[in-house]
């Protein structure tokens, strides 16, 4: 029973929408995943596994069982479009409570606000503006601004490693081997002009060896 408690504390996800009951889902594809408490990296695509398609007109609506303060709202989603986060006490008249604005990088990109001052039992998501292809990695709503934290929202997979040059396509590696064989043969040019120069009338010059070597009288 321990162990159990342990892992469903571990494994929650924070938040007003954790256990809220869906009241509508329509034209979304992938909705579970806008709140189970994990967003892609930053400028992920935007059809990412991770993240909800959203048609033109769809809407996601929860019922959190009872009038709560809400306070914060943390949203990751494609950078060029609106999301508006609606709130409700009775379930019929809707009031917008957060429009979550458009980011100037691409890709999937988080929002947040610590300054709603609302109460709300029902909430809506819904999406406008941009290109009108939306999507959503997470959504997360909460009654007190401090529970937004920087780590509340677990972020898979980390971003992909850049790729490495390729040593044999790198320019600048390439360059600097041709300018250090070019230094080797000037110096090698220079000493043997060097030797030339002071070599004894009829002596060969090098390095030595067998051809330096003086012939018996």
């Amino acid at each position: 029973m321990l162990a159990l408690s342990l892992w469903l504390v571990l494994n929650a996800s924070p938040g007003v929408l954790q256990g809220a009951q869906v009241r509508q889902d329509r034209g979304v594809v992938r909705s579970p995943v806008v709140r189970d408490g994990r967003a892609e990296y930053e400028g992920a695509p935007w059809d990412s596994q991770l993240a909800a398609i959203l048609q033109p007109d769809g809407v996601l609506e929860w019922d959190l069982g009872e009038v709560k303060p809400i306070e914060a709202a943390l949203l990751q989603g494609d950078n060029n479009d609106d999301f508006i986060l609606w709130g409700s006490v009775d379930g019929s008249f809707f009031s917008p409570l957060w429009r979550a604005p458009q980011d100037a990088m691409a890709g999937l990109r988080t929002r947040t606000t610590t300054s709603l001052k609302a109460q709300a039992r029902y909430l809506r998501l819904t999406a406008e503006g941009g290109d009108r292809m939306y999507s959503i990695g997470e959504l997360m709503v909460f009654s007190k601004a401090g529970e937004l934290t920087d780590d509340v929202v677990r972020r898979e997979p980390l971003p992909p490693p850049g790729k490495r040059a390729d040593p044999q396509l790198d320019g600048s590696l390439v360059i600097s081997t041709v300018m250090a064989l070019a230094a080797v043969a000037w110096f090698w040019t220079r000493r043997q002009a060097v030797l030339r120069r002071q070599a004894p009338a009829g002596q060969p010059s090098g390095d030595g060896g067998p051809q330096d070597e003086p012939k018996a009288p």
